[in-house]
């Protein structure tokens, strides 16, 4: 196998760990909410606050993911923030205390990861970034819905005690860091000495192409993902659904979802479909939260199936555009992180003002209906954010070929000079 398969491999490998690592450690702990307010003595208002700490810290913690794989190398920052990810985990069984820490950590630590992880897409999968941005964005679904549906079984399992029920999602954790020690150093970069500075990575991030569109287009598909996560099993009882209906319909959202979160990315690499696929993707998710609002109740099993595969093509989408919208492969967190970091501190409002809305007496309908402008602004921001990639990658496809073309005049005229050396060898 040649070294530059094996990266590869290394790469998909690590790619798949970290995908399937950073959504069950948020989603088991919504999952025994109850639980861990009887085993914690916590209040209402203490679990509000711990279910709400994740989602901040995604937008507190971005800046740091720059700083951090500058320093560390990208391989040891994955490693670093796994290891940092398992050992929190283990430690929420100590008490009230190392939970709320350890659940801050743990929002830290996926969000730097969630920000690296398509700077090793760019960095060493780049001839199938669709391919690999859509495993990636699959395992997210993959991880989201195992944290949900095994984390009750698992609490009973256990004797009903909700810190060991905790505590052993740090064993796949664990294993994770294991195959990122393992495989990490295989994808450090090849080569020695300088290497050139591309124009994309002279500039300040912050004027990058495509950078503004691309962090609306995710602020806004992170605004309906949370806003639907947090009330969807309430819109529903709102319109008569039972309450365990309703949260079968939260987890139905997710299951529907996954293959769109695979192939979503897949097309959009393509620059023949990347328009057209976020134009459907918008007008499916605006034309799904109206149908949440007033299709019939029977309806809502259909209506949330395409409500889950809008708002997981979106996503996946979303990384693929930062993937193929950076400047060059070495800013690609730095891009990430501004994307994403500005991108999930828009999107933590819209939980929250949703419940406002509904705690002032607006209805249901009303602000989903605000939602669906929402998925319009999308839109339009989607649109923008195709112009940019596509004006990004012709950029760097012409500078590629005068690249090519560069070293073949160089070969050529190396050529000519051992021409002309053998024929002078030979008049001697």
């Amino acid at each position: 196998m040649s070294a530059q398969r094996r990266q590869g491999v290394a790469a998909g490998i690590l790619v798949i760990a970290v995908g399937l690592s950073v959504r069950f450690p948020i989603t088991n702990t919504s999952a025994l909410l109850g639980e861990i307010g009887t085993g914690y003595s916590l209040s209402p208002s203490a679990l509000a606050v711990l279910s709400s700490i994740p989602v901040l810290l995604f937008a507190l913690a971005a800046p740091l993911a720059p700083l951090i794989v500058g320093r560390l190398g990208l391989p040891r920052s994955i490693a670093l923030l796994l290891a940092v990810l398992a050992g929190a985990t283990l430690l929420r069984p100590l008490g009230p205390a190392p939970l709320f820490v350890s659940t801050v950590l743990i929002g830290a630590s996926i969000a730097i990861l969630g920000i690296l992880a398509p700077q090793i897409i760019r960095s060493a999968l780049a001839t199938r970034g669709g391919f690999w941005t859509g495993v990636y964005t699959a395992s997210f679904g993959v991880s989201a819905a195992t944290g949900a549906a095994f984390s009750v079984p698992l609490f009973h399992a256990l004797g009903d005690e909700v810190g060991p029920a905790l505590a052993a999602w740090g064993v796949p954790l664990l294993i994770a860091l294991a195959f990122a020690l393992a495989f990490g150093r295989r994808i450090e970069t090849r080569g020695a000495g300088p290497r050139p500075t591309s124009a994309g990575e002279r500039q300040p991030i912050l004027r990058a192409r495509g950078l503004w569109p691309v962090t609306g287009f995710f602020a806004c598909q992170a605004l309906l993902y949370f806003s639907m996560t947090a009330w969807l099993p309430t819109i529903a009882m709102d319109r008569g659904a039972a309450p365990a209906a309703a949260g079968l319909l939260l987890a139905w959202m997710s299951v529907a979802g996954l293959p769109a979160a695979l192939f979503a990315p897949m097309l959009a690499s393509r620059a023949g479909w990347r328009t057209p696929m976020l134009v459907v993707t918008a007008l499916l998710g605006a034309a799904s939260l109206l149908g949440l609002a007033i299709a019939p109740l029977a309806a809502m099993t259909v209506v949330v199936a395409v409500l889950g595969v809008a708002l997981s093509s979106a996503f996946g989408i979303s990384v693929a555009l930062i993937v193929l919208t950076a400047p060059s492969g070495a800013s690609t967190a730095a891009f990430s992180a501004v994307v994403q970091g500005i991108g999930y501190g828009a999107a933590a409002a819209g939980p929250l003002l949703s419940g406002l809305l509904a705690g002032a007496g607006i209805g249901w309908p009303v602000i989903i209906g605000g939602l669906a402008v929402v998925a319009l602004l999308e839109l339009g921001f989607g649109v923008a954010s195709s112009r940019a990639s596509l004006a990004v990658q012709r950029t760097g496809e012409l500078s590629a070929s005068g690249d090519r073309a560069g070293d073949r005049e160089a070969d050529a005229v190396r050529g000519e000079a051992a021409v002309d050396r053998e024929l002078g060898a030979r008049h001697e």
